[in-house]
């Protein structure tokens, strides 16, 4: 069986050299103290071929970032939070994320969950909220972040989004599909977004 722990470990490293590089995302956390590889299984969804296909020569860090994430994405515990009935067959077919660093991680730690995700142009990720709080910063590709109580914003590859605990937020993906770096800390860090299809009145 091939040995993967070499591109998950040159991921490990781009993403520490993005995340630490990135304006904003140190501010919201120091990268991880301490990491200790875990021998996961690869997730079985489109999105993993969705994302090997997508080519990308950005000679910047979040160029490198996408392109780690190309080789290792064939072997990643890719995983969906939502079922059909509640974003349909075509959200499915066009979205994931993995868990890089965290609890569950390709990589142990319980000083934050880093997580890699995917959606496909023409989605929009509807109204979700969690109790975590949490930084988005685009790796490729763009969206539109909707967040209760502020401003729309659209991004493209290296801007940020932050959400606070339990505020609620969407995101729009339209031209292009989108690769994001997330990263959760604080109360709740363990549990899961729960959609509720529409903003606070």
């Amino acid at each position: 069986m091939k040995d993967l722990r070499p591109a998950f470990d040159r991921l490990l490293d781009v993403a520490k050299a993005f995340h630490e590089a990135t304006p904003g995302v140190t501010d919201f956390a120091p990268w991880p103290s301490a990491l200790v590889w875990a021998d996961k299984p690869a997730g079985t969804l489109p999105v993993a071929k969705l994302v090997r296909d997508w080519y990308d020569d950005r000679p910047d860090e979040a160029g490198a970032f996408h392109r780690a994430i190309k080789v290792v994405s064939p072997h990643a515990g890719w995983q969906q939070t939502y079922t059909e009935e509640e974003v349909g067959a075509e959200y499915l077919a066009n979205y994931g994320y993995f868990e890089l660093y965290g609890p569950n991680g390709h990589y142990k730690t319980d000083e934050l969950r880093g997580f890699i995700g995917y959606w496909g142009s023409g989605l929009t990720y509807d109204w979700h909220y969690h109790q975590a709080e949490e930084l988005y910063a685009v790796i490729s590709g763009g969206a539109k972040f909707l967040s209760e109580g502020q401003d729309e914003a659209r991004l493209g590859p290296g801007e940020t989004h932050f959400h606070a605990a339990n505020q609620q937020h969407a995101i729009e993906i339209r031209g292009s599909a989108v690769i994001v770096y997330s990263i959760w800390r604080g109360e709740g860090m363990n549990g899961r977004a729960q959609l509720t299809n529409s903003p606070r009145a």
